[in-house]
């Protein structure tokens, strides 16, 4: 029985090193799983070597989320004493982590990767530790670190002359310059090696790349031929990107017709930031045309997607700050069963994580001051639009549509009250209704432009009525100069500057 049970077990054991070593993955795919049924009869050790080659295998096609399997290979490793198991068991419990956004305990695990590395020389999979690594840590803002293993990376993609390995890791590398002159010379780079070997799907990359970096810049013209060159060759899955980049480089080269037409496009199948960034484009192209409701509807969109993604990007960050301090006090438990010294530890750790939290909640004020700071543009240039519209208006329309006004009965109770008398809730619906009669979607127009309290937005309705500022403050019951308080208020509140009361009068006049 003993020596059928050792038969068995060597001879799955001689199985699953043939799998682990075939260079054909899918076929070694397909024969850890038709495996499976047998090996789950066998021994543990056969049972989490198995494990092991099903893990590895499954994060080749999609990413592997499953933490049950990350703790059990580490676990039964950590005690069998299999190092060059335990090693690549550390590798999948990292990549695993940063699957699943914990990017501290996926850190942790690869680092002890690294220090086992350092022991062996095995290049292979020193580069395959060392991409990740360098993923990762660009992923969460460790442009340095990344660096660092990018260019180990490339290194030994040029040793072993994997000239589409060194094209990636130059594109990497170039990515943990970004905004830094060195990123342009490793794009450059990239780009020549992949018209030297004809390396077509990575030189989309590397062209994308490029357009993206001169488009950032404001080098247009330059950007322009690189990205309509890529309209043909860019894969499905990424041709959202690409019609996102030349939405804006048409913009911006004065072609809003071709603007327009790859905007639609995005709206077709893009993704929230190219949605995002298609719908600002196109309402100033609106703004420009005088097309104000389609600008509105863009301009609501553009603002709604922005605050969608950040709240995800600070919520990612909150999550990565909480994530980093469950971990290291974790560590910190885990040490103080070996050693009574991990009070310092503890604060060390505490500050960091306030310092991530802290971190976040200031790039979030950042990004809502800037999209407060675009949003004033936007509405200036839509208040400018709405002069040159009324400025092109029928004086005549215009001047019947006042005489109309002053006839009705509400204008009429409202110019004789007297100063001791209030306008009722009814006189007030009245006036609005009237109002918007009289011009048509006023409140419509003042709503997109600000949110007023119900005292300014009976001011409003005052002033665009034609009541003086003297006869607005009877019937709010304030003084003159509190009326014209109200006034300049509301135009910096609207504009993000100062403004007068008439520069607010000439808002109302207008809408």
């Amino acid at each position: 029985m003993v020596s059928c049970h050792q038969t068995g077990h060597d001879y799955y054991y001689h199985e699953l090193e043939k799998i682990d070593h075939r260079q054909n993955r899918e076929l070694a795919r397909k024969e850890v799983a038709a495996i499976s049924g047998e090996i789950v009869r066998q021994s543990e050790d056969l049972r989490m070597y198995h494990l092991l080659l099903v893990a590895e295998m499954s994060e080749e096609v999609k990413p592997n989320r499953n933490i049950d399997t990350a703790r059990k290979l580490v676990d039964y490793y950590e005690e069998s004493g299999d190092k060059m198991k335990l090693l690549r068991s550390y590798i999948v419990a990292g990549t695993i982590y940063a699957n699943c956004s914990d990017s501290p305990k996926a850190l942790s695990y690869f680092y002890k990767a690294e220090d086992m590395l350092a022991e062996r020389k095995d290049l292979e999979l020193r580069n395959k530790l060392y991409g990740k690594m360098a993923k990762l840590q660009l992923r969460h803002n460790m442009p340095e670190a990344a660096r660092v293993h990018a260019k180990l990376v490339f290194n030994y993609c040029r040793q072993q002359n994997d000239t589409a390995g060194m094209m990636e890791a130059l594109l990497f590398i170039s990515a943990t310059y970004h905004n830094l002159p060195e990123e342009i010379t490793h794009l450059q780079k990239a780009n020549k090696l992949a018209k030297e070997f004809g390396q077509d799907s990575l030189q989309n990359s590397i062209q994308f790349a490029l357009a993206t970096y001169f488009v950032e810049r404001g080098h247009y013209l330059t950007a322009k031929p690189l990205a309509v060159s890529l309209r043909e060759r860019m894969p499905a899955s990424e041709q959202h990107k690409l019609n996102a980049l030349l939405c804006q480089i048409y913009y911006q080269t004065g072609q809003p017709d071709s603007a327009c037409y790859y905007g639609e496009k995005v709206m077709e199948n893009g993704n929230s930031v190219s949605k995002r960034d298609a719908h600002k484009i196109l309402a100033y192209i609106d703004i420009l045309r005088g097309q104000r409701n389609e600008a509105v509807r863009h301009l609501d969109q553009y603002i709604e997607l922005d605050d969608e993604l950040k709240h995800i990007a600070n919520s990612e960050a909150i999550a990565q700050a909480d994530a980093f301090y469950h971990n290291q006090k974790q560590e910190q438990e885990n040490e103080k069963l070996r050693a009574d010294n991990d009070k310092k530890y503890y604060i060390i750790v505490l500050g960091m994580a306030l310092l991530v939290v802290l971190t976040a909640l200031y790039v979030t004020y950042i990004y809502r001051h800037r999209r407060r700071q675009e949003l004033m543009e936007m509405r200036i240039e839509h208040l400018e639009q709405l002069k040159r519209d009324y400025a092109k208006a029928d004086v005549d329309a215009l001047k019947q549509a006042v005489e109309t006004l002053e006839s009705t009965s509400i204008w009429q109770r409202l110019a004789t009250l007297s100063d001791n008398d209030h306008p009722s809730d009814e006189d007030w619906q009245k006036l609005s209704e009237t109002v918007n009669q009289t011009y048509e979607g006023f409140s419509t127009r003042l709503m997109r432009l600000c949110h007023p309290s119900p005292h300014e937005y009976h001011v409003c309705l005052l002033l665009k009525a034609g009541f003086e500022p003297v006869r607005i403050a009877t019937l709010t019951f304030r003084s003159k100069s509190a009326v014209s308080t109200v006034r300049s208020r509301l135009y910096e509140k609207t504009f993000g500057k100062k403004g007068s009361a008439k520069d607010w009068d000439e808002v109302i006049r207008t809408l």
